[in-house]
């Protein structure tokens, strides 16, 4: 087996017996969830199902209850300092008035990577980033089309090109897993099937995409695996089967009770 195959081989992440709780309020109930690499992964749920909870674990802003996450068969807090994890949150706390270019933002990006170079690099200011964070800055803005548009500020863009600004930045990361929550939100119909290109072409480069959406349609056509939950895994598997009106309304209509053993509790699907 090639290098390459065995890290396809690999689950990009691996979850077992996962809880989150906000205060005394369990949003996500021991989740069990493994993702292949190298795919277009689609999280559908209901709001408040923990779909946002479940990226913002990943990329260790929110710690678990309970329970363990692994990304590319380590634990996930050595790829996020290794940086291998890209994250483009739903809203960004970006204040959009501030005096900031767009390459501002999108080098903002490489600075886990600076500081990975350690030394007296890691001081420098963003003007004087070495040609290698500068080009990657340079490719990500070309991949978004945002290239002709480096020094604009970013308080004078359309909110489509925010997005793909934002974008930009994650992909800059040049990370093995990217996660994305509701990145077609608010964006132009150009924005969109654009975004969407981009993140094809990252699964077809070995890249794992895992997009949360309210897009059921769009899940369906676009990705290669769904992921349904409400709080705990509902099921996983291809998109068309999986996502079927009946599936989604028995999932959005599911009586939450604070007791688990008296709660609804589906049994969780495995789609082929």
């Amino acid at each position: 087996m090639t290098a390459e195959r065995a890290s396809q081989s690999v689950p990009a992440v691996q979850i077992k017996g996962l809880s989150v709780a906000y205060d005394s309020e369990l949003v996500l109930d021991h989740i069990d969830l493994s993702l292949p690499a190298g795919r277009l992964i689609a999280v559908v749920g209901p709001n408040g199902a923990g779909k946002s909870t479940l990226l913002r674990t990943l990329v260790g802003s929110l710690k678990p209850s309970s329970g363990s996450v692994h990304v590319h068969g380590q634990a996930a807090e050595r790829q996020r300092r290794a940086g291998q994890i890209a994250y483009m949150p739903q809203h960004e706390q970006v204040d959009w008035d501030f005096p900031l270019s767009v390459r501002d933002v999108v080098l903002s990006g490489r600075y886990g990577r600076i500081r990975m170079e350690g030394g007296w690099r890691r001081f420098l200011l963003p003007v004087m980033a070495s040609d290698r964070h500068q080009e990657a800055v340079r490719e990500a803005l070309k991949a978004v089309d945002m290239h002709n548009h480096e020094q604009q500020p970013i308080e004078t863009l359309s909110g489509g090109q925010r997005k793909r600004v934002l974008l930009a930045r994650a992909l800059a990361q040049d990370a093995r897993l990217l996660l994305l929550d509701e990145p077609l939100v608010g964006v132009d119909r150009r924005s969109e099937e654009l975004i969407m290109e981009v993140l094809r072409g990252q699964r077809d480069q070995g890249r794992t995409v895992v997009m949360v959406t309210h897009d059921i349609a769009g899940a369906r056509r676009d990705a290669d695996i769904a992921v349904l939950i409400n709080r705990c895994v509902v099921g996983t598997g291809d998109p068309d089967k999986l996502l079927s009106d009946d599936m989604i309304s028995r999932t959005a209509t599911a009586a939450w009770l604070s007791n688990r053993e008296k709660r609804y509790q589906p049994d969780t699907l495995e789609v082929a």
